[in-house]
């Protein structure tokens, strides 16, 4: 996949500790991973997986070195925790994760995590697509986050919400960007679940489990007014791996210019992880034009509703050091619990200059490390 080990270690942001801080945390044992994918490739998620555990602080991750002479061999997906806990127990890991790492182009990452401090615990299970270098870091963080105690990691090159009364008047001024943003007409949201990926389709019933469509919303008490949602259905199942996702079409944008997403939504037990990514022009693997990811805005995780329709606000600063972000697309995601999300009124406009300069690590390798 020719992921590159400086930009690896740079995203990572590894801080300096001391064993007596380590001394003073619970330990998480990190297996070396098994599957097709090159021997590099394993060994780098697994260093990404520990870098990042590290950097949050909550746990002390048990070096690579240590881990692969506890082992001895990669260890398979399909391994038990109680033979797991026999091969570590020297190290008494409170939190152990092993998995495989399948492909070559395109990467899959298949992982369980099990909290050895949870009486009677089930291993969570999470599976996760690694298509570009840049999703490597997204895919190793949205895994981590579902450990206890680890807290959602942030992203330096951003700021929230800028709600100035600049900011306001352009928001009413200026023309949405996001192509059919009210959900009119099929062919603009795509929806993505595993190896699927469909046209939301226009219906006038709610979709199936593990479905996206177009729904055609009758008359409600929020406004009495019929209208089109998009709408998600998630199983437990996908909840608690893969989750659930619509991705609009790409729109250009303008360089040092700051935009705001707006977008309304229910949930009867989806939390939502929106983002709003962005592309440039490239070339894959073998050559051909594509756009590649260079730039991904976490609009701030959202939890159930209680029945009730939601507005979230939030701003970007669309950028990043070493090359142009051209265009940007709204991906509408949805995971950690089951049941019915419905996104209504989504928006993206204009509304100033930047306000923040990229200065992310995870973007840009450093010369030097800390």
């Amino acid at each position: 996949m020719g992921f590159c080990v400086a930009a690896v270690i740079a995203f990572a942001c590894l801080v300096p500790r001391t064993r007596a801080d380590d001394a003073d945390k619970p330990k998480a044992a990190v297996f070396p991973l098994a599957g097709t994918a090159s021997d590099a490739a394993r060994d780098k998620v697994g260093f990404a997986l520990r870098a990042k555990l590290n950097r949050d602080g909550t746990y002390d991750a048990i070096d690579g070195p240590t881990m692969s002479d506890i082992a001895g061999h990669p260890i398979p997906l399909s391994a038990t925790a109680d033979e797991l806990t026999k091969l570590a127990a020297d190290e008494k890991p409170a939190v152990l994760i092993w998995g495989e790492l399948d492909g070559q182009d395109v990467l899959t990452l298949r992982l369980k995590i099990l909290d050895l401090r949870q009486t009677a615990a089930e291993p969570t299970s999470i599976e996760k697509t690694i298509a570009q270098p840049t999703q490597l870091r997204f895919a190793v963080e949205s895994a981590l986050e579902t450990i206890a105690g680890v807290k959602p990691f942030e992203h330096p090159d951003e700021s929230g919400l800028t709600d100035d009364p600049a900011a306001r008047a352009l928001w009413e001024k200026n023309p949405d960007l996001l192509p059919d943003g009210d959900f009119a007409a099929e062919g603009h949201w795509w929806a993505l679940y595993r190896s699927d990926k469909y046209a939301a389709p226009i219906s006038d019933s709610l979709p199936d489990t593990d479905k996206v469509c177009i729904y055609h919303l009758p008359a409600d008490a929020s406004d009495g007014k019929p209208r089109n949602v998009l709408a998600m259905r998630l199983s437990l199942d996908a909840a608690q791996t893969n989750g659930l996702a619509c991705i609009s079409e790409p729109f250009r944008i303008e360089p040092n210019t700051r935009y705001r997403i707006r977008f309304r939504y229910r949930s009867d037990g989806p939390t939502l992880h929106v983002f709003v990514k962005g592309y440039t022009a490239g070339k894959d693997l073998k050559g051909d034009a594509k756009d590649v990811e260079n730039y991904r805005r976490q609009v701030p995780p959202s939890g159930p509703t209680d029945g009730k329709w939601v507005t979230v606000v939030d701003d970007l600063n669309p950028q990043n050091p070493d090359t142009p972000v051209q265009t940007l697309r709204v991906d509408l995601y949805a995971y950690m619990s089951d049941g019915l999300v419905m996104f209504d009124d989504v928006a993206v406009k204009a509304v100033g200059e930047q306000t923040r300069k990229a200065t992310d690590d995870a973007l840009r390798p450093r010369t030097t490390q800390p």
